[in-house]
């Protein structure tokens, strides 16, 4: 049913410059922002890394690298192991323009390829929760970059007691046919 990539566009003002911003996206760099947060990436090639995350034990993120310009776009092919949901793979496309000598502006440009077999409403599903990470994720950048990893760490607690629980996504499935609107 669907043909091709779905595409998610955010855009972040940020109060800091395109320099001081940039390294938080390179995955190459040691202030990577997800290294940061005590995440750790292994360099596999001249373009290749693979990110893990210890909230998601058991899963690699595995980058290869198709776009660079320092300062100005970071772009990267995405993929999962062992998958997540119904995503295939995606492209992650930093992309940071200068708006004076002290802040810039961070787009993220997510090009998402889900299973090409998901009903209507899988698709509906997999479009809300991958507009939220991508937004997420400008969000964290803009807060680290701004006010350091330890707001990033801080707002991730919060949103976790917020909640009050941890949810296993792994193979989770709504049926959409069980949901009653509330009148």
């Amino acid at each position: 049913m669907l043909n091709g990539p779905i595409e998610f566009d955010f855009t972040v003002e940020i109060e800091r410059s395109a320099s001081e911003v940039f390294p938080l996206v390179d995955l190459s760099d040691p202030r990577f922002s997800q290294v940061a947060l005590g995440n750790t990436v292994k360099k596999l090639d001249e373009k290749s890394f693979e990110l893990e995350i210890a909230e998601m034990e058991g899963h690699a993120f595995r980058f290869r690298v198709v776009e660079y310009a320092k300062d100005e776009r970071h772009a990267s092919k995405v993929t999962i192991e062992p998958a997540i949901g119904n995503l295939v793979e995606a492209v992650e496309d930093y992309q940071i323009t200068p708006l004076g000598d002290d802040r810039c502006a961070l787009t993220l440009v997510t090009k998402a390829t889900f299973s090409d077999d998901l009903s209507v409403e899988e698709i509906v599903q997999e479009v809300a929760m991958m507009s939220m990470a991508v937004e997420e994720d400008l969000t964290k950048l803009k807060m680290h970059a701004e006010e350091g990893v330890e707001a990033v760490k801080a707002y991730n607690e919060e949103q976790e007691a917020a909640f009050g629980i941890e949810l296993d996504l792994e193979g989770f499935d709504i049926d959409w046919d069980d949901i009653e609107p509330e009148q």
